[in-house]
C-alpha cells in the first residue's frame, strides 16, 4: 500500500508541476498576444505618421513652386500679375488630381491668393 501511495504523491505532484507549467505557458502567450497588438498598432501609427511625412513634403513643395513662380513673374516693375496667375494655373494643371501629390491644389491656390494680397478664406 505504501507503494501505491508514494505512487499517487508522485503523479499528483507531477499533474501540479504540469499545472503550474500550462498556467505560466498561457500568461506567456497571453503576453505575446499583448505584445504583437502593441507592435501592430506601433506599425499602424508608423504608416500614418509617413503618409503625413509626404503629404507635408508636397506641400513644401507646392510653397516652393509658388515661390518660384512668384519671383520668375517679377519685372522691372513689380508682379506681373497676369504672368504669375498663368503660372499658377499651369502648374494646378500639371498637378495629378489623387495620389500624394494632389495634396498641392488646395496649397497653391492659397498661397497666389497670399502672394496676390486675395484673402483666402472668402473662397471655401
Amino acid at each position: 500500500m505504501r507503494d501505491a501511495s508514494a505512487q499517487e504523491l508522485m503523479i499528483l505532484s507531477a499533474l501540479q508541476e504540469c499545472r503550474l507549467q500550462l498556467e505560466s505557458a498561457r500568461q506567456d502567450e497571453a503576453t505575446r498576444a499583448a505584445v504583437r497588438l502593441e507592435l501592430d498598432a506601433a506599425l499602424q501609427r508608423e504608416a500614418t505618421l509617413k503618409a503625413a511625412i509626404v503629404e507635408e513634403r508636397e506641400r513644401t513643395e507646392a510653397v516652393r513652386t509658388v515661390l518660384l513662380a512668384l519671383t520668375a513673374s517679377i519685372g522691372r516693375f513689380g508682379l506681373r500679375r497676369r504672368l504669375f496667375k498663368a503660372r499658377i494655373a499651369r502648374l494646378g494643371r500639371e498637378t495629378p488630381d489623387s495620389g500624394p501629390q494632389s495634396v498641392r491644389h488646395p496649397v497653391l491656390l492659397a498661397e497666389a491668393r497670399r502672394v496676390l494680397g486675395q484673402d483666402s478664406t472668402a473662397a471655401g
